[in-house]
């Protein structure tokens, strides 16, 4: 039998006795799997994270109508401004008409469209209460922390207060949001109302403005609206959540399969 080294059980035969060694490679896709780690775990943190800043959920500024005609309830989303919504009234329509020109009060900065027209409403009297309702339908995904704010002048013998209500199943039936404010009984002022966390993440929900104490059957000028804002959070939907959740576990699968193949390669450079 020919003479060996033993070692570890394995007899090395014609290598004058000594163990090469080989030379062993640090593994290159550890830096690069440890990135894409932290990298997938940034793109999931930013996409469950609500915006910090305040967005345009609804706005409505009444200029796509005409002096004398019937106000525009349409929303601005043409502007990029929130959603396409249109108000709904119970509201006689031969009792309000359009004027100009329109209030600066709680108009966006990012309005684009002229200030000329604001809805003007009388016979107050004969219509209360005068309810304003605003579906907030959206395939955008779920509001949060909202507000609803317009401006008015009031020109005397108009309404008295104005109250938010809130639905949660599409407008058949309304809740009292407990929020209301008593208008002037002359001049502009700016109302502000905070919608209850209970209508947060419902994708039926309709908010409604309920005008009340009207005193006047009178055509003359009593009460002038302009720049209804609703105001918020927009949080994504479940749906939007997880196809973005689905793309960051597709690159991580692809990028592992690639560094895989890539680290033989490497080994035997």
């Amino acid at each position: 039998m020919p003479i060996g080294i033993v070692t570890n059980g394995l007899i090395l035969r014609d290598l004058g006795g000594n163990m090469p060694k080989f030379k062993r490679f640090r593994p290159r896709g550890l830096p690069l799997r440890s990135l894409l780690i932290l990298t997938g775990a940034l793109m999931l943190i930013t996409a469950f994270a609500p915006s910090a800043k305040a967005d345009v959920i609804a706005y409505f500024n009444f200029e796509d109508a005409t002096l004398g005609g019937p106000p525009d309830f349409t929303s601005e989303s043409d502007q990029g401004l929130g959603i396409a919504t249109t108000i709904v009234t119970n509201y006689t329509a031969g009792d309000m008409n359009t004027v100009s020109p329109g209030l600066a009060n709680n108009r966006l900065v990012a309005d684009t469209d002229p200030n000329n027209f604001s809805m003007h409403l009388f016979r107050s009297g004969m219509n209360d209460p005068a309810d304003f309702d605003i579906p907030l339908f959206s395939p955008q995904g779920f509001f949060q922390n909202m507000t609803v704010s317009f401006g008015i002048n009031v020109q005397g013998n108009g309404f008295d207060l104005v109250t938010l209500w809130y639905s949660i199943d599409g407008g058949v039936n309304f809740i009292n949001s407990g929020n209301f404010a008593s208008l002037l009984t002359g001049g502009a002022q700016t109302i502000t109302l905070v919608v209850p966390t209970a209508a947060n993440n419902q994708n039926l929900l309709v908010l409604r403005l309920e005008f009340t104490g009207g005193h006047s059957n009178g055509v003359n000028d009593q009460d002038i609206i302009d720049n209804i804002l609703i105001g918020g959070t927009i949080v994504p939907e479940p749906t939007t959540i997880g196809g973005g959740l689905l793309g960051v576990l597709g690159l991580c699968w692809f990028q592992r399969r690639r560094l895989r193949l890539l680290l033989p390669r490497l080994r035997r450079a």
